[in-house]
């Protein structure tokens, strides 16, 4: 009864650090954020070890609070930390590895190793097609490898994915999504890229009255 105890006690104490992380970053404290990431993750790897769940929570939280303060390589470090464990712990084909995978490549395309992200991207996409079939995970993989052709050039590459997703975004969250409006943005760069000025502009147009519809709800 005694180990349950303490347990249960070193349980709550990792989860009232780790449940400060979420409302900090939400209400804008960036810095307090990041200072309860960091403590729950000493919490979770002095108390659980580096292979608990607990640490993989803490590890994934305190990438994306410095992905959110822009610290794209601190970020990246702590990401390929978490990768490695759940690669280790879940598999490399597990959704929640490919989630941590796309978040990783997120902040290496940030750092313009386009390249790099593109390859992370290209992995997750089967994983998440498998896992999650038509749904918002899958479109935005989707979204951010037909985002990054996009800037890398190669245009004709990116419409066909960025159509997928949109078609996805469109029957999965409704076709007057912000994330729609987000890849109707990028479709319309790349078909102007493409020659295709006019269709361009109407998909700028849509886009807008989206935002405009959002803004005159909130």
């Amino acid at each position: 009864m005694l180990l349950n105890a303490a347990a249960h006690a070193d349980e709550a104490r990792w989860k009232a650090l780790n449940d400060q992380v979420v409302p900090h970053m939400t209400g804008g404290s960036l810095d307090k954020a990041e200072q309860a990431a960091r403590q729950a993750l000493a919490e979770a790897e002095k108390t659980f070890g580096p292979a608990h769940r607990n640490t993989d929570v803490s590890l994934n939280n305190l990438a994306l609070v410095l992905r959110f303060q822009r610290n794209f390589v601190e970020s990246e470090k702590v990401y390929r930390r978490a990768l490695i464990l759940r690669e280790k712990t879940l598999g490399v084909a597990h959704p929640s590895t490919a989630l941590t995978m796309l978040n990783l490549a997120d902040v290496v395309q940030a750092q313009k190793r386009w390249a790099e992200a593109e390859k992370l991207q290209r992995a997750v996409l089967p994983i998440f097609k498998k896992a999650h079939g038509d749904d918002p995970k899958t479109a935005a993989a989707l979204h951010n490898l037909g985002a990054n052709l996009h800037v890398q050039g190669r245009n004709r590459e990116a419409e066909p994915l960025l159509r997928r997703s949109l078609a996805m975004k469109e029957k999965v969250l409704g076709p007057m999504n912000q994330g729609v409006a987000n890849t109707l943005v990028n479709l319309a760069e790349v078909v102007q890229a493409l020659g295709r000025k006019a269709e361009a502009d109407l998909y700028r147009a849509r886009a807008q009255e989206i935002q405009k519809q959002a803004s005159g709800r909130a």
